[in-house]
């Protein structure tokens, strides 16, 4: 049992779980961080994925004070290219229409680890857990977690608990059951590529015949590949050679990343969406991961995972007294101020997987239109920037960290 009693126990120190605590620290807020990971992990994590932080999130780490370290590894993308193979238009998204410094930030995942823990491992208020496992939660007005750690049952209580990681979803299951899911009967093929282009500031995203193509420019010449195809394409793709493999994705991109000159690291995992409807129950939360899984056509499952970690903190820093029955309530505003756009973001992630995904004569028109109203008219990219980086639903808490 800890010495001192918890406000809040969190479980999983995944990039959620450590923004969060980022949010929360230098306050009078008792955190426990529990983990499967030992404290050695956050200092060398060699995770070979890349992840894209959108112009709100750099709001949300500017606030925390470390967004100028984080942006020294980051590739900006001040326009995405959005087409269609085979079929007439498309339309560009650009930066300046918004009057951003750029739309989206890339930088490996290993490097925000690293960062977001450094920010935090000396808290007074943070304390980590490592190398344990959590097997039980009993719910109450103080919540009874039991975990694994060094071969021994070890107990810990607290005022309220937060569940920040996918992997829990056994303990989850308990005690949220209004649950949707799809699997969309697809797999992501990601890998890095080499071409010979350099320091492009334009991702590409096209909608194939069999899937929908992302390309994310990295640092100089190589770029990140995101693939969300059907089971039968990805495995042809995994039974290519390498000469074949790189045929295959320059045939797919043609000439937009130039001559491709290498593909590494190639990975292929399945598709699928998940999320619960009702994120909160009393004094327990789901947040990022554990609340929603969605399709990664839109590159925003952390931005609104570190959004929903903005908003949650914000309610609990105002209060200036806190005890175990606020929870209830901070837990039950926090539900009525995101729901409106978890429910947006997941409707538009499953939208653009279903319908775009594949071909058709009326589906295409209907594609071919769209990329030329929109390419026609600014007002509408705006909008379309400003829905994707979510600041139609952010507007006040963007404000709010601003000042």
């Amino acid at each position: 049992m800890h010495n001192k009693k918890d406000n809040i126990t969190i479980i999983g120190a995944g990039l959620t779980g450590l923004a969060f605590c980022n949010l929360l620290k230098n306050t009078k807020i008792n955190i426990s961080l529990i983990d499967i990971q030992p404290k050695i992990f956050y200092k060398t994590t060699d995770n070979d994925r890349y992840i894209v932080l959108s112009n709100t999130s750099k709001i949300i780490l500017q606030s925390i004070g470390i967004w100028c370290e984080i942006k020294k590894h980051c590739t900006e993308v001040k326009n995405i290219h959005i087409s269609k193979k085979n079929i007439f238009g498309s339309t560009i998204m650009k930066s300046s229409d918004e009057d951003l410094e750029s739309l989206g930030y890339q930088l490996p995942v290993k490097t925000l680890i690293k960062i977001l823990y450094k920010n935090i491992e000396d808290e007074n208020n943070i304390q980590f857990v490592h190398e344990a496992e959590v097997i039980e939660v009993k719910e109450g007005s103080t919540v009874e977690i039991k975990y694994i750690q060094n071969a021994q049952e070890k107990f810990t209580n607290s005022d309220s608990l937060i569940f920040s990681t996918g992997s829990t979803d056994n303990l989850v299951n308990k005690i949220f059951v209004e649950k949707v899911q799809k699997d969309y009967h697809q797999n992501a093929v990601t890998c890095e590529i080499v071409s010979d282009k350099y320091n492009s500031e334009t991702a590409f995203e096209r909608f194939t015949s069999r899937g929908i193509l992302g390309i994310i420019p990295r640092k100089e010449n190589a770029w990140s590949l995101i693939y969300s195809t059907d089971q039968e394409e990805s495995n042809t793709i995994k039974n290519l050679n390498m000469v074949e493999v790189k045929n295959y994705f320059q045939k797919l991109i043609g000439n937009k990343c130039g001559k491709l000159e290498e593909v590494k690291n190639i990975k292929i995992y399945p598709l699928k969406m998940k999320y619960y409807k009702k994120f909160i129950n009393k004094n327990i939360c789901l947040l990022g991961d554990a609340a929603h899984t969605l399709h990664p056509i839109a590159a925003q499952s952390f931005n609104l995972s570190l959004r929903d970690c903005a908003y949650l903190t914000n309610l609990i820093k105002n209060l200036t007294k806190l005890d175990k029955k606020d929870f209830l309530s901070i837990f039950e505003d926090y539900y009525e101020k995101r729901i409106n756009e978890v429910d947006r973001l997941v409707n538009f992630t499953d939208f653009l997987a279903s319908f775009v995904h594949g071909n058709g004569f009326i589906k295409n028109n209907i594609v071919s239109t769209s990329f030329l109203i929109m390419d026609m008219n600014k007002n509408l990219r705006v909008n379309a920037i400003r829905y994707l980086l979510g600041v139609n639903f952010s507007q006040s808490l963007i404000s709010t960290l601003k000042d």
